[in-house]
């Protein structure tokens, strides 16, 4: 299981979903004929992916708080704040499904008529484009959530090491007084 208390876990995470809106495709595709839905399958595959890992995380720190292993405030900060993404990665996935719904009417009302490619009509497009956009929105939501976690983590990071090397600092032994000067021995 990944360190939820490290910032480039939360950054790695965010460069997936963006590869994952890069991923997206664009309806503009339908009006060539194109099937978009080898795509489409990729992207709910990816975000059904991280939504399984955010759930993972939450079950695995509830069961060791439950056995007594207990997390910490900093892996319980960093649960916390990744379920906070599974909201907006929900919104795409129904979103997504919608998208799944259309392609599949144009599947079987548009594109059995031949064996060619099939432009999809225009109002259908629009449609398909608007939840795509809804898609990408939430994608980008749920990234930026990411960085922002990344961002409060690298801040709390560095001020506990500055505070704990100013504790260390001041927890030194003070240096050993010098020895005087030797004086020759007895006269």
């Amino acid at each position: 299981m990944p360190d939820i208390t490290r910032p480039d876990h939360f950054l790695q995470l965010a460069r997936t979903l963006d590869r994952v809106f890069d991923d997206l495709p664009q309806a503009e595709h339908l009006r060539r004929g194109d099937d978009i839905s080898p795509a489409i399958h990729s992207v709910v595959s990816d975000i059904g992916y991280i939504l399984t890992e955010i759930s993972e995380e939450l079950t695995t720190s509830n069961r060791h708080d439950y056995e007594g292993w207990g997390h910490g405030p900093a892996e319980r900060f960093g649960t916390a704040a990744l379920t906070q993404c599974a909201p907006p990665l929900g919104t795409a996935l129904a979103h997504l499904g919608r998208i799944v719904d259309r392609l599949g009417f144009l599947h079987e009302n548009v594109r059995h008529s031949s064996t060619a490619r099939t432009p999809t009509p225009g109002d259908v497009r629009l449609v398909l484009q608007e939840h795509l956009d809804h898609v990408g929105t939430a994608l980008r939501t749920a990234a930026q959530q990411l960085r922002g976690t990344a961002t409060q983590l690298s801040r709390t990071t560095s001020s506990h090491a500055r505070a704990t090397s100013a504790r260390n600092t001041h927890a030194q032994p003070p240096s050993p007084i010098p020895a005087p000067a030797s004086s020759p021995g007895p006269r």
